[in-house]
């Protein structure tokens, strides 16, 4: 029979290792859970923050769990001369925290260093840690000031001769708030330089403001100017006049007739006086993206909707101004009403310090079809 020997295999090595292998990731779990000490704070000088009016310098400090103060130190050279504001940590802490501190008068290529203390040292003495030196150099961020500017209506209704005329707006700009600005004027025919009217006033906090001229005489150009320094104007506003048209109606002697009258202020004899018939537009069907109560982007969900334009007005009769006063004039003219609806009295004037208005509409009825029957017989 054959025999078999069995080779010796060395164990002792293997065994070691398996060993080793289970007590290193034991060691490693050990030290992580190891608890932190109190001591001496750890300190980490970083980098540095530049915004348009200061700079912020920037690290890292580990407290070690006790109460810790730091500070920035920072100058032309190593010796730095300049301390920051100071901060703290609160005890407990055992990660790093980063800090920050802003730099009054820091200048390109100044050196800087984080500095921390608590009571880490010998018997609870106080013990301070300093980062390491760091340098940089740097531009200033510089933010572009907003020009001031005048922010006003683009269309302005004419003002009824004595009647109050406001103008109203936003100065915008870097220095817009609490500012002083000051209404001028030049009236017409607008040959004399602008000229201040009343006292300045205020913007608000937002540089809102409101100026009121009462009993507006003649059509007048105004601007705004701000108070101090140089200057800043708005656009010219035409502020307009217009005469002041009063439109009324009675019932006339004869029969199916009214009586057109009414007044114009200041006197205008000869002025052409045009009783007018207001027409509403027809509404305008356009594409629109919107639906009520949702915004959508463009190009989704379209629809129609409605747009109207301002009324247009068609003249039926026609008159002039023929008795006035130093105050008014008088205009009357009798009429037979064939179509219902709004009228209104405009007066043309020629160009001057006026320019012409018209009255409020009033309503007007035109005879039935039973009342013409009744007339055709009769």
């Amino acid at each position: 029979m054959r025999s078999f020997r069995i080779k010796r295999v060395a164990v002792l090595p293997v065994l070691a290792l398996m060993s080793l292998a289970l007590v290193l990731p034991l060691a490693s779990w050990a030290a992580s859970s190891k608890p932190v000490t109190a001591g001496a704070p750890i300190v980490i000088t970083g980098g540095i923050h530049v915004t348009a009016t200061s700079v912020v310098l920037e690290g890292s400090v580990n407290p070690r769990t006790l109460a810790t103060s730091y500070y920035f130190k920072y100058g032309p050279t190593t010796a730095y001369g300049k301390d920051t504001s100071s901060g703290s940590l609160p005890a407990g802490g055992t990660t790093a925290v980063k800090v920050k501190e802003t730099a009054p008068g820091f200048l390109s290529g100044y050196h800087y260093s984080l500095v921390a203390s608590n009571a880490g040292g010998t018997n609870g003495s106080t013990t301070t840690t300093e980062g390491k030196d760091h340098s940089r150099t740097f531009t200033l961020k510089t933010v572009k000031k907003k020009k001031d500017a005048f922010v006003l209506p683009k269309l302005f209704e004419p003002t009824p001769v004595g009647g109050t005329f406001t103008l109203s707006g936003t100065l915008t700009g870097t220095g817009n708030a609490n500012r002083a600005i000051v209404l001028q004027a030049s009236p017409y025919p607008y040959r004399t330089a602008f000229a201040n009217v009343g006292a300045p006033i205020l913007t608000s906090a937002s540089g809102a403001f409101s100026f009121t001229v009462r009993k507006l005489s003649a059509s007048t150009k105004f601007r705004i100017s701000t108070v101090g320094g140089v200057p800043v104007y708005s656009l010219i506003v035409p502020a307009q006049a217009q005469v002041r048209v009063v439109l009324k109606v009675r019932a006339s002697s004869h029969k199916g007739l009214v009586r057109l009258y009414g007044t114009v202020t200041p006197a205008e004899v000869g002025a052409h006086v045009l009783f007018q018939l207001e027409r509403p537009p027809k509404a305008e069907k356009i594409e629109t993206s919107e639906k009520p109560g949702k915004l959508e982007k463009p190009g989704k969900g379209s629809s129609e909707r409605s747009e109207e334009k301002p009324p247009t007005f068609a003249t039926k009769f026609k008159t002039v101004v023929k008795a006035a006063t130093r105050a008014i004039s008088r205009f009357s003219m009798v009429v037979s009403i064939t179509q219902a609806g709004h009228y209104r009295a405009f007066v043309e004037i020629p160009p001057g310090p006026l320019v012409s208005g018209h009255s409020q509409s009033i309503t007007l009825s035109a005879p039935t079809a039973k009342k013409k029957a009744k007339k055709k017989k009769g």
